[in-house]
């Protein structure tokens, strides 16, 4: 009697793929699940590969997915400390921004 498919690596790097790739802003989060994706990914076609699993083409996709996940956690990880160097310090010394405050000069 054949053992059953172990299914779970591939089901586990689709899940976390997906996870990965809808929670890009929490970043951290995004990358951690996007490499864990990846490594359940290829363990679960490995298997698949062996006959030991079913879902090559889910084990695929959650690897897909989980760099998709990696490359916009890491966008956003750019654009977030972008932004943030950029910002200016209030604290700053130069004056190097523009001042919004009408001044209206009265003729005597």
């Amino acid at each position: 009697m054949p053992l059953p498919p172990s299914n779970g690596m591939g089901t586990a790097a689709l899940v976390l793929g997906i996870i990965s790739t809808v929670v890009f802003c929490l970043w951290p989060l995004a990358i951690v699940m996007g490499v864990l994706s990846v490594v359940f990914g290829v363990i679960g076609r490995r298997r698949a590969r062996r006959g030991e699993a079913t879902n090559a083409g889910q084990a695929l996709a959650g690897i897909i997915c989980g760099a998709v996940g990696i490359v916009l956690g890491v966008a956003f990880m750019v654009i977030i400390f972008a932004a943030a160097e950029s910002s200016s310090d209030p604290w700053s010394t130069t004056d190097d921004s523009y001042s919004t405050s009408l001044v209206v000069h009265a003729d005597r």
